[in-house]
């Protein structure tokens, strides 16, 4: 089954802690190179922190099928082995509510990333993983006699995950992301095949 949808609205995610020293150490960095922040994303030794929370709200007719809302949740850290090589993981938590039930996907999976450096504000930070998810489902109805509510739990699969984000860096440490995406599962017997655009924030620092 091919199922095609487009992420929009996503949820912020705040990005703190990150050491006043640090970015008094970037600003001078960048006023001795003239160099803009985006050269100093992706060296050996940063820890990404990043979010790539999304809302998706979809309205069709009656007959076309069931509106529904899905609302996803995956935070995500990445580790800079060598200089634009990453490593990382993240946790996904996915909730749809249709009229008269719901599903919920949870999932966590590692990746690997590499970032190029486009120019002084500008990056690109492909990264491919795989996910393990589980599914859980609920139902009830409206009040006329039928199924009141039933549960379906267990359910798992493997996915593989493809995300290509544009970097923009309007300042030290911090980073917003948007680009294509492309999710495809791997097992289980209703196959599907997720693309759209995705946005993601976060923010950076040295171990």
């Amino acid at each position: 089954m091919y199922k095609m949808t487009f992420k929009f609205l996503p949820l912020m995610m705040l990005v703190a802690g990150l050491p006043l020293s640090a970015a008094a150490q970037d600003r001078e960095l960048l006023e001795d190179t003239g160099r803009g922040p985006s050269y100093r994303f992706g060296d050996s030794g940063q820890l990404a922190i990043s979010s790539d929370a999304s809302i998706e709200i979809r309205h069709v007719s009656p007959s076309a099928g069931s509106s529904y809302t899905t609302i996803t949740l995956a935070p995500a850290v990445d580790y800079f082995v060598i200089d634009g090589l990453s490593v990382g993981g993240f946790i996904a938590l996915s909730h749809t509510a249709l009229e008269n039930s719901d599903f919920t996907v949870f999932g966590i999976g590692p990746r690997v990333g590499y970032n190029i450096t486009l120019n002084d504000s500008v990056s690109i930070w492909p990264k491919v993983g795989f996910s393990f998810t589980s599914f859980s489902s609920g139902e009830e109805t409206d009040g006329d006699g039928d199924v009141v509510l039933e549960e379906s739990t267990g359910n798992e699969g493997i996915a593989l995950n493809l995300f290509v984000p544009i970097m923009f860096h309007p300042a030290p440490h911090f980073f917003a992301g948007f680009g294509p995406f492309l999710d495809v599962d791997l097992s289980g017997d209703n196959k599907a095949t997720y693309i759209g655009a995705r946005l993601s924030l976060g923010g950076w620092f040295l171990l």
